[in-house]
């Protein structure tokens, strides 16, 4: 695959359970290419059971995101720059695509269940993501109906993930709907009826763009300030100890009683990895290892947290 392609993301990694050497390989090519194409579900049905996008034979634009004409999916497009090095932030990683497949076949649960307890799921929802990257991740959750999503990263990857939420800007605006209603002249019962339009708008909440260096207390207060959020997300954001105090804190600040994180990270080091594993119940109370038959992800380096906020941390949800 040349570094110039925009592939699809779908139609180059084998669903779960497929040949781990052959999804491999589509990685491998997908953290190549120019851009990624990514379909998501949005349909009423598709959420209720949790299925994923096809191929995508909608609209389609390689420029930008497009949606279906039934609303049933939409397709983002994010662009990716292997150039930056000082960050992890220019590739779309495994982590990020498992997270997203997992939040799409739980989210009506997570939002359901405690402490979140949104009685109509996702559109009453905020959520933040830590560690945005090219954005995929946080337009996925936002493309579904959330309520407010704050996608975030250290300054030096913000000129991608701003681009890359204008992008895909179109599948937030609204949009009019012109609905005719036919009625008599009035006077007149034999006369020809006249068509007014009604308009009416739906659109979903454009996700916000703010830089978090973790351990600048201005960034993590100002991201606060747009909270509590319900959900947060993160992605391949354990690759230096020294940074685990800071983002553990950086949850809890953005955090609140009815909040709960997930973390998907691969062992990149070693000591990260278990500098967070033993400090991750401190973020909001509690903490867990989803076991990897519950994620089901057909990478089976990727390992999801768990963070929920409990009552004696936060106090009651009210």
């Amino acid at each position: 695959m040349g570094d110039g392609e925009t592939l699809h993301y779908q139609s180059v990694v084998p669903d779960a359970g497929a040949d781990g050497d052959a999804a491999a390989e589509g990685f491998f090519d997908l953290a190549n290419a120019r851009c990624v194409r990514y379909t998501v579900a949005v349909g009423e049905r598709e959420a209720r059971e949790g299925r994923g996008g096809g191929e995508g034979d909608g609209e389609t634009n390689e420029a930008s995101g497009s949606s279906r004409a039934d609303g049933s999916e939409v397709e983002l497009v994010v662009e990716q720059d292997q150039s930056l090095h000082d960050s992890c932030g220019g590739i779309v990683w495994e982590s990020a695509y498992a997270l997203e497949q997992y939040m799409r076949l739980n989210i009506g649960r997570i939002c359901a269940s405690p402490p979140v307890k949104r009685k109509r799921g996702l559109s009453r929802c905020k959520v933040l993501e830590l560690g945005a990257g090219a954005g995929l991740l946080g337009l996925a959750v936002a493309a579904r109906g959330a309520k407010a999503t704050v996608l975030t990263d250290h300054p030096n990857a913000m000129p991608l993930l701003e681009r890359n939420v204008r992008r895909n800007s179109a599948l937030f605006e609204t949009r009019a709907e012109l609905v005719g209603k036919k009625r008599k002249k009035r006077g007149d019962a034999n006369a020809d009826t006249e068509t007014t339009t009604t308009t009416t708008s739906t659109s979903k909440s454009k996700p916000k763009c703010m830089p978090l260096d973790w351990t600048n207390d201005a960034h993590v207060d100002a991201v606060a300030r747009e909270g509590p959020f319900d959900i947060i997300l993160a992605t391949d954001v354990v690759f230096n100890e020294s940074l685990v105090a800071p983002l553990l804190a950086a949850i809890r600040a953005c955090g609140g009683p009815r909040t709960v994180a997930y973390v998907c990270v691969q062992e990149r080091c070693a000591a990260a990895f278990d500098a967070f594993r033993r400090g991750a119940s401190g973020a909001l109370g509690s903490a867990r290892e989803v076991p990897r038959e519950e994620l089901g992800f057909v990478d089976e380096e990727c390992v999801l947290f768990e963070l929920k906020a409990t009552r004696d941390v936060f106090g009651d949800a009210g």
